[in-house]
């Protein structure tokens, strides 16, 4: 079933009965009109019906009128419609250019009706006329309808533009004042479109109105929920990885030691697979550890600092440079001084994970290169040669526990979700694509003007 829009339903139910008011007005006009036409011209009808009538004479014993042509004319000239006259007496034949049959109940008083003649409609007064032999006759007097089509017209006019002005100042009113009363919801609409899945803080209150609030209310309770489960699963991770780390450190300085020791040959092997399983464990519980640091509400309020990236990155060098040599990688490094306000320990474990899954997949001889600087705005960059990510799975690598099918080594896929979560942490856009050379990954980091302070 489509979604309804409240906008067109708010819109149907008022302006529907406006248009059906404003259709009845109408129709109420033009039936007020029709009758005021009528009233004007009927009495106008009269005149040459009463001018006749003075010259009604009996000639022969029927009665007629005692008028030249020339006068008769002179009476009945209109000069918008035509007009008709017809002099009926009992037993003659009537007099006039008019053919209609006499109406029952006329009497002395004018009667007005609407007849047909010669395919045209016309409008007909009849009146009886006493005649002087003591008997009577009745006149009838008709003229075709365009000067009361024209007048009806203007009437109609001069009645409907004010109603049609009305009408639509009244819609444009209806639906300004139909957007000022749903502002409150497209308010909190854009403010909950504008949030992170996990930006979780209470809707404020204060400004929504009174038919609102309930559903304002209702929602921060939602979300108060949602925030006190998070929150409870954040800590349950975080005690729970650092629970998992010392024993775990403890188990794999054991199991070191006694691989340096002196060990029957059969026992090698077990003791060498289960140190790596240890490191991975430990690596696992780290990485567990430090995302429960990036998740929103872990950072306390003052543990964004000013800081210079390129110190930071340059600190980083002196712990993986080793590690790269190990593997046989070329691990180097373009820097330029690029300052910003960020958590320097998470900014450190963001780029540990981006070094770190840059060592983990590139083969050995390849090469590695860590930039960052200021160019439009703070950046860095990891960009290596090593297998790359296929670009069907590059959507997917940023959730939690997603590893590429196929992809060797031992991570555990929580590398470039801890990056992202903490990219969102300082409002930083992450980009994943291929390098220029199409061989490889680039991963590349851009900070909010926001976020970025100058040197001096």
């Amino acid at each position: 079933m489509p979604a309804r829009s409240l906008r067109r339903l708010l819109l149907g139910w008022l302006l529907a009965p406006l248009l059906i008011l404003l259709a009845l007005g109408t129709l109420g006009t033009v039936y007020i009109a029709r009758g005021v036409a009528h009233d004007a011209y009927d009495k106008e009808l009269l005149d040459p019906m009463l001018a006749l009538a003075q010259h009604i004479v009996i000639m022969g014993g029927q009665p007629t009128f005692n008028l030249t042509p020339a006068a008769r004319d002179l009476l009945l000239v209109d000069a918008y419609d035509n007009i008709y006259y017809q002099l009926s007496a009992a037993h003659a034949r009537p007099i006039g250019n008019l053919y209609l049959p006499v109406p029952a109940g006329i009497g002395d008083r004018a009667l007005f009706y609407d007849a047909s003649f010669s395919g045209r409609e016309i409008r007909v007064a009849a009146l009886r006329i006493a005649l002087p032999d003591n008997t009577s006759a009745v006149l009838q007097v008709a003229e075709t309808l365009n000067k009361r089509d024209s007048h009806m017209i203007k009437i109609l006019l001069g009645m409907l533009a004010p109603a049609l002005a009305i009408a639509l100042a009244a819609v444009l009113l209806v639906w300004f004042g139909i957007r000022r009363g749903l502002a409150p919801l497209e308010n909190l609409q854009t403010e909950l479109a504008a949030r992170s899945h996990r930006d979780l803080r209470p809707v404020p209150e204060n400004h929504a109105p009174e038919e609102v609030r309930p559903l304002v209310v209702s929602l921060n309770a939602l979300l108060r929920r949602l925030n006190e489960a998070q929150a409870s699963q954040q800590r349950f991770l975080a005690n729970a990885a650092h629970q998992l780390r010392t024993p775990l450190a403890g188990l794999q300085t054991q199991v070191e030691l006694a691989l340096r020791g002196h060990l029957p040959e059969h026992l090698r092997p077990t003791l060498a697979h289960l140190h790596a399983s240890t490191v991975r464990t430990a690596h696992l519980a780290n990485q567990l550890l430090t995302l429960a640091r990036a998740e929103p509400g872990a950072l306390p309020p003052d543990a964004m600092q000013r800081l210079d990236l390129c110190n930071l990155v340059e600190n980083a060098a002196h712990e993986w440079v080793p590690r790269a040599l190990e593997k046989k990688l070329d691990l180097g490094f373009d820097m330029t001084p690029a300052w910003l306000v960020g958590e320097p320990l998470l900014l450190r474990e963001l780029l540990a994970n981006l070094i770190d899954n840059a060592l983990r997949y590139t083969p050995a001889g390849g090469n590695i290169t860590v930039r960052c600087g200021d160019l439009n705005g703070v950046f860095l960059e990891v960009e290596d040669n090593g297998i790359g990510i296929p670009a069907a799975a590059i959507a997917k690598v940023c959730e939690r526990f997603y590893r590429v099918e196929g992809s060797p080594g031992d991570g555990c896929g929580l590398g470039l979700a801890i990056v992202e979560e903490i990219a969102r942490i300082h409002d930083a856009t992450l980009d994943i694509s291929a390098p220029d050379t199409g061989r490889g990954t680039l991963i590349r980091l851009r900070f909010p003007q926001t976020h970025v302070f100058s040197s001096t």
